[in-house]
């Protein structure tokens, strides 16, 4: 009642200065037919809220992600205006996964099928990622002095098997199933079949796409593609002559680029033309109804903040109870883009997508990766949507520990235990599990790699059978997820409220489904620091991380508290 008498009266205020509300619009409005966007090098799908006064902060603004939330809702307004002929994207080298740079790049094409003309400057170069996103545009101008590297996609995998074996430790791992590789990189020196197997069929989907845009440029066939990978580096001046990009030109020539004739054309930085667009004289009364937005990224991880910026099981549990309750929320897109962690945090947030799921109509949407407990927590929505480049599947489980006996013994430290019972010393003790406490793990791993099958099953409504043979821990990417029903749909956000809407079916009028916008939707909670590791363990651990973070991230996960993970540190870095 409070909030609404306050909106009440500042909409009173605002009608009493209605005439210096005008003036100010008419002021402010962008004379130019073209906007600038000026990209970060990292880009999300959504961004984090920051406090107000932090935008005052000299630099800070520059650390920040581009966020294509945003983005969006600016190029749906960019649409709507008969006023805009075209958009000019600075793009720097982007810090960003594949089914972003797809999502990206669909935006601009949106534009152009829209009767908006599109150019993407590429101030420092750029290599496969920007490539594929600028080839979307009507023309590329490159920095003079910056090189473009067309080197074509490959994939690596970092294996510490001899560092560690040189250091004294051992880390031992039980999984479920064969492709469910997220431990090689610790406990073996090569790839293993499996893993050259799925990654080369990531590599396929992404490299077909990247292929496709760039044939898509004017001129550009078969003979020439192969000549863009041959020739691997080149000047932006010869990039041209090849046919690569359109044009060379430092940023105070850019307007130079936008017209046919070459003249000068005035341009319009977003962020006004956004403020211009935004500026309303009364604002909202009542509240709307709106499609919650809930965010699982990172790694998940029970009772604390996850690694690299995942989300702790707290928080998330907590969002997703508030969306169930508030009677505005009329259907929620769960954006996951996590390669899972914790088997049982992924299991309790997937509960509360089912209570959710009673409710309201929920659609996972699909990051760069939703794999493993990243899929987990989505196989009960109501519809899945990804990108074709999105990674997702690794449906299984790794358990992974750390054996740190021949260490201890070199540097002369001895651990003498006294037992109550035949195994209380399994989870903690430095050495490897004997056989009678393996099976005792292989039995736990079983029971819950059934489990998840299962929950994979009931979700998609299919035979547990068939989704076993879709498991393994085989990763996919979205295109082939699809192709095997365990995706709905291909698309980014933007399609997954789409679903949203029509899944509310005739709950709301056809104009209240139309009206709806998507809103992310955060509890903020204090947390509880994680508790520090072993001295010797938090040591092995460090080295890890310095020389691989995902191996250090799955072993960060294993602290004994939990002994079975839905994790996908197997996931390739394609570049």
């Amino acid at each position: 009642m409070i909030l609404f008498l306050g909106r009440v009266l500042t909409n009173l205020f605002r009608l009493l200065t209605a005439p210096f509300y005008f003036m100010a619009k008419l002021a402010a409005r962008p004379r130019a037919r073209w906007v600038h966007i000026r990209m970060r090098p990292k880009v999300v799908e959504i961004g984090k809220p920051i406090p107000f006064f932090m935008e005052y902060v000299p630099g800070f603004s520059e650390t920040l992600p581009t966020s294509l939330t945003l983005i969006r809702e600016l190029v749906d307004q960019i649409v709507e205006d008969d006023r805009i002929e075209g958009v000019v994207f600075d793009v720097p080298p982007l810090a960003a996964g594949w089914a972003t740079c797809r999502s990206l790049r669909e935006l601009m094409l949106r534009l152009r099928a829209a009767d908006k003309k599109v150019v993407v400057y590429l101030s420092q170069g750029g290599g496969n990622r920007e490539l594929y996103v600028a080839s979307a545009a009507d023309r590329i101008i490159a920095s003079p002095v910056s090189q473009l590297a067309p080197l074509g996609l490959g994939a690596s995998v970092t294996y510490l098997k001899g560092l560690l074996d040189k250091a004294g430790v051992e880390v031992e791992v039980h999984r479920r199933a064969e492709y469910k590789t997220a431990a090689e990189p610790v406990t073996r020196t090569s790839m293993s079949d499996e893993q050259r197997e799925q990654t080369e069929a990531l590599l396929d989907t992404i490299d077909g796409e990247l292929r496709d845009a760039l044939r898509s440029r004017p001129g550009v066939d078969d003979a020439k593609l192969e000549s863009f990978f041959e020739a691997a580096l080149v000047s932006a001046q010869a990039a041209v002559e090849r046919g690569l990009i359109d044009g060379v030109g430092y940023e105070d020539e850019l307007p130079t680029w936008l017209a046919e004739d070459r003249k000068v054309t005035p341009v319009c930085r977003a962020p006004r033309y956004y403020a211009y667009r935004k500026m309303r004289l009364f604002g909202r009364v009542l509240p709307e109804k709106f499609v919650a937005v809930v965010p699982i990224h990172g790694t998940i991880q029970g009772g604390q903040p996850g690694t690299r910026g995942g989300r702790s099981l707290s928080t998330t549990v907590a969002t997703l109870r508030a969306a169930r309750r508030d009677p505005f929320v009329a259907g929620v897109v769960l954006h996951v883009d996590s390669p899972g962690g914790s088997a049982l945090a992924s299991d309790l947030i997937h509960r509360e997508v089912e209570r959710l799921k009673e409710l309201k109509p929920v659609v996972a949407c699909f990051g760069d990766v939703a794999a493993s407990g990243g899929y987990y927590v989505a196989a009960c929505a109501d519809a899945v949507v990804a990108q074709p480049l999105t990674v997702t599947g690794s449906i299984g489980v790794v358990s992974a520990r750390l054996v740190t006996a021949p260490l201890l013994e070199k540097l002369g430290v001895n651990v003498e235990s006294i037992r109550k019972a035949p195994h209380a010393t399994m989870l903690t003790g430095p050495g490897r599990l004997d056989d009678v406490e393996g099976q005792i793990l292989d039995r736990e791993i079983d029971a819950f790699y059934q489990a998840f099958v299962g929950v994979v099953a009931k979700g998609r409504g299919r035979p547990a059978d068939e989704i076993e043979g879709l498991a393994r821990g085989r990763v996919w990417s979205g295109a082939d997820a699809k192709e095997r029903g365990l995706v709905d749909r291909l698309g980014g956000l933007d399609a997954a409220v789409d679903e949203v809407r029509e899944r509310l079916g005739s709950r709301l009028s056809e104009r209240a489904r139309q009206a709806l916008r998507p809103k992310v939707l955060r509890v903020l909670r204090l947390e509880l620091p994680p508790a520090e590791p072993r001295p010797v363990e938090a040591a092995a651990r460090a080295v890890l991380a310095e020389v691989d973070p995902r191996a250090g991230d799955l072993l960060s996960l294993a602290r004994g508290d939990e002994r079975v993970f839905c994790y996908a540190v197997d996931v390739p870095e394609i570049r």
